[in-house]
Order: structure tokens, then C-alpha cells, then sequence
């Protein structure tokens, strides 16, 4: 009964060891391809950005666009997000957000899966997902209601991430290993409790990044006059 106990024993403190230990933080390998050291120049004539965001079936997208309404208004005069082009407020641009998302597993994660535990690699690698947007925004100068720009951002994020709702399932490995191995096959898939942890950790990145974008190809229009960098244009509104 007492070497029963100790087996017991010994086998709850490895199943509460991996309950503690293969779960591995959200981590975006890639997310430094979206932060621009680049000096972004502020629109010097005073206008007004209007963004306007076609959901669809992505609600939870709406925080990314968020991020990109707070970020642009680092560059120009004032933004309203939500805009409503049939409202009361008018702009002079609308940025017209369209976000197609992605979502991808991969095949590596069965092997991190079985007989990955055997390293713990859901642990220190994570499993490996795949999340991409295809980002399409339309410039409309509402003036003079007529198109400014047209672009498409591709963004490709690496994600690495594993939580106990997925690593449980190889404690198979103190019995027969099972049910590891199937749910490695099934772990290949994309795990959609990712999605809201991915946007929480880079929507403002991904905003700025948006941002960044639509503010150059507003200068680029050559429809607003000369460009200064924010600093710029405070000291001398300042003299």
C-alpha cells in the first residue's frame, strides 16, 4: 500500500510540474518588421481623417482600426473613428479600412506535440501558428470627391504560443501515449483562443504601422501642402 502511495504520489507531482510548465507566453517572432524607426511627418495643412471600418464577420478586428484612428492623430488635425459618412461631421479624407484575417496552424505542432514533451518543447518553443491581414485602405479626398490613393498592407505574423487547455493532453505519456498522438494530428489546426491574444499584443504596433502608411501616402498626394515634422510645426506655431 505504501510503495502504492509513493507511485501515486510521484505521479501527481509530474502531472502538477506540467501543468506549471508547458505553457509558453504569446510570443510574436516578427513584430519588429512592423515598428518603423523612420521619422513620420506631420500633415501640415489642417485636415480632418474620417475612418471608416466594414467589420463584416471580424468584430474584433475593430481594436486594430482603434489603434489606427489613435496613431493618426498623432499626424494630422483630428480623427473620428467611427466615421459615418452620412453623419453630421464631415471630414476632408476618409480612410476607408478593409482587414481580411488568416488564420493558419501547422504541421509542426505535432511533433511538438508527440514526442515533442519529451523536451517539453510546447514549453520553451510553444506551438507554432500563423496569423495574417490583408489590409486594403482607400483614401477619398470628400472635397473634392474623388480618390486619393488605393494601397495594400500584407502583414504576416509568427506566432508561438501553447496554454494548458492543449498541453494537458500529454500526460498520455504516463500511460500510453495515445492520446497525444492524436491530438498532435489535431493541434496541427489553428487554435482560434489565439486570436484575441494576438490583437491585445499587437494592435497598436499593427495601428501605428496602418497609420504610418496612410499619413505618407497623404504627402505623397502632394494635395497638402508642405510637410513638417510634428516638432517642427509646434516651435514654429509657437514664433
Amino acid at each position: 500500500m505504501l510503495h502504492v502511495n509513493w507511485a501515486k504520489g510521484i505521479n501527481l507531482a509530474l502531472v502538477g510540474a506540467l501543468m506549471i510548465g508547458c505553457s509558453h507566453t504569446l510570443e510574436v517572432k516578427n513584430i519588429s518588421e512592423y515598428k518603423s524607426d523612420a521619422l513620420v511627418q506631420k500633415v501640415n495643412k489642417p485636415i480632418t481623417v474620417g475612418i471608416v471600418f466594414d467589420e463584416g464577420d471580424n468584430p474584433e478586428l475593430r481594436q486594430i482600426v482603434k489603434e489606427v484612428g489613435s496613431e493618426l492623430q498623432k499626424y494630422t488635425t483630428k480623427v473620428v473613428y467611427p466615421y459615418n459618412a452620412n453623419g453630421h461631421n464631415k471630414v476632408d479624407v476618409e480612410a476607408r479600412v478593409s482587414i481580411t484575417p488568416h488564420y493558419k496552424g501547422s504541421g509542426a505542432n505535432f511533433w511538438i506535440n508527440f514526442p515533442g514533451f519529451l523536451v517539453f518543447a510546447p514549453a520553451w518553443n510553444g506551438y507554432v501558428y500563423k496569423v495574417n491581414y490583408d489590409v486594403e485602405v482607400v483614401l477619398f479626398d470628400t472635397v473634392k470627391n474623388k480618390s486619393i490613393d488605393k494601397f495594400s498592407l500584407p502583414i504576416k505574423l509568427d506566432i508561438r504560443h501553447s496554454s494548458i487547455n492543449r498541453t494537458w493532453t500529454e500526460i498520455s505519456w504516463f500511460e500510453v501515449g495515445a492520446i497525444a498522438f492524436i491530438s498532435g494530428l489535431v493541434f496541427t489546426q489553428y487554435s482560434p483562443g489565439v486570436t484575441p491574444l494576438v490583437i491585445n499584443a499587437t494592435s497598436r504596433t499593427l495601428g501605428d504601422y496602418i497609420a504610418e502608411e496612410i499619413v505618407n501616402r497623404l504627402n505623397a498626394s502632394g494635395l497638402y501642402s508642405k510637410i513638417f515634422p510634428l516638432e517642427v510645426t509646434e516651435w514654429l506655431a509657437g514664433l
